[in-house]
């Protein structure tokens, strides 16, 4: 009888462990590409930091609907925090809610190569002015950027995903660029319309072993509102913590350009529903 509990016991060890660690629940879900496909519900908590001192707080859970891995399309709701440096009124330090996002991802091409190549995704997102702008939780206006994200694989380990994105709102509101879509803590009055590109690159390396994966991602952005510059690093840490469950540490850092958004901290959860086809 003893015998048997230590067997069963020993077969409960293994099925937890192989349940945290199987390696290739990183390679079936990808959850470092920045396009993803898959069913999920996400959580997201962010930390902006700014170099006026003023500090944005967010907490945005979300969802997100796949559809046979070439189309997804999502939608979040953040709950913000704003801390404004200067004295307006009483209205330095608010709770409520920000501005909801939705998104469409598309995939315009996908390859069968385990190499090269793997992938063109066409990405929209929206961001409708459902937060306050007057007390910073939001931009008071529709926040559009259109994009394109192309995944390359020189190795099994290795990862490239370059992309292009174009962000303009519909008419002016309260947020300026390099500082990604955020309303301007500085001063709630409403600045010019928002025309932006940005262009990164993130080299990602999966650590098969750790079941996890490292990504370092250099952005440039240019206001053409401005006519002014941003560039920003960014190091992601991002491990499978369950068969379908994924837990990622970004922080993203001013380089150059003109000062701004100084730090941004993201933690991201991602809960895959199910075993979706590729």
């Amino acid at each position: 009888m003893r015998k048997r509990i230590e067997r069963l016991f020993t077969l409960f060890l293994l099925a937890i462990v192989s349940n945290l660690f199987a390696q290739t629940d990183i390679d079936r879900l990808e959850p470092y590409h920045p396009a993803l496909m898959d069913s999920r519900f996400t959580l997201d908590l962010d930390s902006y930091y700014f170099v006026a001192e003023n500090k944005f707080y967010s907490f945005k859970p979300g969802f997100v609907y796949g559809l046979g891995k070439r189309h997804a399309m999502g939608i979040a709701v953040p709950v913000v925090h704003s801390i404004f440096s200067g004295d307006f009124a009483g209205f330095e330090n608010t709770t409520g809610i920000g501005d909801m996002k939705f998104f469409y991802h598309g995939v315009a091409y996908q390859s069968k190569d385990p190499l090269g190549l793997q992938r063109i995704t066409a990405t929209f997102e929206a961001t409708a002015p459902t937060g306050n702008a007057r007390l910073g939780r939001g931009t008071g206006a529709w926040v559009y950027k259109p994009g394109i994200v192309v995944a390359i694989r020189p190795d099994e380990a290795f990862h490239l995903f370059p992309s292009l994105n174009f962000q303009i709102s519909s008419a002016r509101l309260n947020s300026l660029g390099g500082g990604d879509g955020v309303p301007d803590l500085d001063n709630p009055d409403l600045n010019d319309q928002l025309k932006v590109i940005s262009m990164s690159l993130p080299a990602t390396f999966v650590l098969d072993s750790w079941s996890g994966w490292v990504s370092l991602h250099p952005e440039y952005i240019h206001t053409f509102v401005e006519d002014t510059y941003f560039l920003f690093l960014r190091l992601d840490l991002g491990k499978m913590i369950g068969t379908n469950t994924s837990a990622s540490l970004q922080i993203t850092k001013f380089i150059a350009g003109q000062p701004r958004l100084e730090t941004w901290i993201k933690f991201r959860l991602n809960f895959f529903l199910g075993n979706t086809g590729r």
